[in-house]
């Protein structure tokens, strides 16, 4: 791994997935990503032999937090898969889900399903030094926004550089279109194949737009409906996204182990050609910086967007 500590807090650990060294200057460099990279090689299963087709395993009695830790422990269990993690405690609920050796879902996989629900958690990996020399992870789910980034960029001595917002949609949806288990048209010998829809109340604002997800662990209907609402939440209007860069060492940031994705960014802006003159409260989705740079930057998007 590659470990960047700022004031004794660890702000990145990256696994090396890549190395070039060049002997006639001496410089090595190196690809590497978070530790999400490795969840795309960790299958969620109790067996790793080909009788995975068999395994199977149902969590019921909790909240989504809780089955998100669940899915965490299946991956990092076993020989060879230990990565030190530090748990939240179990929360009790109304949620459920099975899961199947046969669909050999990834980590990623299992993760994603649950949080790109409308009430699905933010889930946060956060590295941090485990006292003897190595680096564990904090698991972190739920609504993150526990502090708040203030910045007024119109100010004379804005904390902050480089404000830049975008708007992109490619990918709005009117109309969205949820595939569960199943395989083609309704039979007396086959269920067919399962499908729940969700049509925006808006769709006078948009030309027609029809999408489908597939969801392929979903075998009842009341869950594939909430993916596919979820999914048309999270489509049903054009993107925005903005990002700026502020000082390490600047006082609005407080914290680095407080910096996480959820953060509130409370921002404000005025006599602007582009950007309407007010505050404005969005959520940070991504956080990132150099090792060279006396900067992070931040992105976040509208809350719900």
């Amino acid at each position: 791994m590659i470990v960047v500590d700022y004031d004794d807090v660890v702000v990145y650990a990256g696994i090396i997935w890549e190395a070039n060294y060049d002997r006639d200057s001496q410089k090595i460099s190196v690809t590497h990503n978070d530790i999400w990279s490795l969840f795309d090689a960790r299958l969620i299963s109790a067996v790793r032999t080909e009788d995975i087709v068999n395994w199977e395993t149902t969590f019921s009695g909790l909240e989504y937090d809780t089955i998100i830790k669940r899915l965490v422990q299946l991956a990092v269990s076993g020989s060879g898969r230990n990565i030190p993690m530090v748990y939240e405690d179990d929360y009790s609920g109304g949620r459920s889900r099975t899961y199947y050796g046969y669909n050999l879902d990834t980590l990623m996989d299992a993760m994603t399903e649950i949080m790109d629900l409308t009430d699905g958690p933010d889930v946060d990996f956060r590295p941090e030094w485990d006292g003897a020399g190595g680096v564990r992870f904090t698991v972190r789910t739920g609504e993150l926004t526990l502090n708040e980034i203030e910045i007024n960029f119109s100010a004379e001595q804005a904390p902050a550089k480089g404000l830049w917002i975008k708007t992109n949609a490619q990918s709005v949806a009117t109309q969205m279109f949820a595939v569960g288990e199943g395989q083609g048209k309704k039979t007396a010998k086959s269920p067919g194949l399962l499908v729940r829809e969700s049509q925006s109340s808006n769709i006078a604002d948009y030309p027609a737009m029809e999408r489908q997800e597939q969801f392929k662990n979903i075998k009842k209907g009341p869950e594939l409906y909430e993916h596919a609402a979820s999914e048309l939440v999270a489509n049903n209007g054009a993107i925005r996204q903005a990002g700026c860069q502020i000082k390490l060492d600047s006082p609005v940031l407080g914290s680095m182990w407080d910096l996480r994705p959820g953060t509130n960014v409370h921002w404000y802006i005025r006599d602007d050609p582009y950007f309407t003159t007010g505050w404005r409260d969005w959520r940070v989705i991504k956080y990132s910086g150099d090792i060279t740079s006396d900067f992070v930057t931040l992105e976040f998007q509208p809350k719900g967007g």
